[in-house]
């Protein structure tokens, strides 16, 4: 069974994640996704951390189109864009992680890569305390998730039809949540 855990900037998702992994003995998966991309394309966890942050703008999604439309330009860059080489290096790494299986997967489109498999339980939370933290970032955060969601997956981030189970976090505490989550995968098994 895989557990893939997407969550609102502020949620708490990633504690109550790790949670999940140790009371079900499964792997935590969240910071070794950078870790294996960038060895497979020998580059910096950082570089993969940055590309997934950057929302490219809509000015540098033209001029990416037409470049490649340009015979000239389009010969010169024959090479797959980076951005869609990481891209694909993300999904298969996510996969990977799956295909082992007892796996606690976090964001990086995992619910998206890994889509309606009945081994997956897919998780999304919610929170209610944007009032204790800056709402600006809060909204930047979950704007540039949402985007990345809808750019590269045809998804809406945070849309209850996805998941099999959302969770609002302000309505109970970590050890709660977690406890849902596990309930909820057991029952599945």
């Amino acid at each position: 069974m895989v557990v893939t855990i997407s969550n609102e900037y502020g949620s708490g998702g990633l504690a109550i994640a790790k949670r999940v992994a140790d009371v079900l003995g499964y792997e935590y998966v969240d910071q070794q996704l950078p870790v294996v991309v960038a060895k497979r394309l020998r580059i910096p966890p950082e570089a993969v951390d940055a590309s997934e942050d950057a929302q490219r703008s809509l000015g540098e999604l033209l001029l990416t189109s037409l470049e490649r439309a340009t015979p000239e330009l389009a010969q010169a860059s024959a090479t797959e864009p980076f951005d869609e080489e990481l891209f694909r290096a993300v999904q298969d790494a996510v996969r990977e992680y799956a295909a082992r299986g007892s796996a606690v997967i976090v964001g990086r489109g995992a619910s998206a890569i890994l889509g309606a498999r009945a081994d997956v339980v897919r998780v999304a939370q919610a929170s209610g305390i944007r009032q204790q933290l800056a709402e600006s970032e809060v909204d930047r955060v979950d704007r540039a998730r949402a985007a990345y969601m809808r750019e590269r997956y045809g998804v809406t981030f945070g849309d209850a039809h996805q998941y099999d189970l959302c969770i609002d976090t302000s309505r109970q505490d970590e050890v709660q949540t977690a406890a849902l989550i596990v309930s909820a995968v057991r029952v599945r098994r």
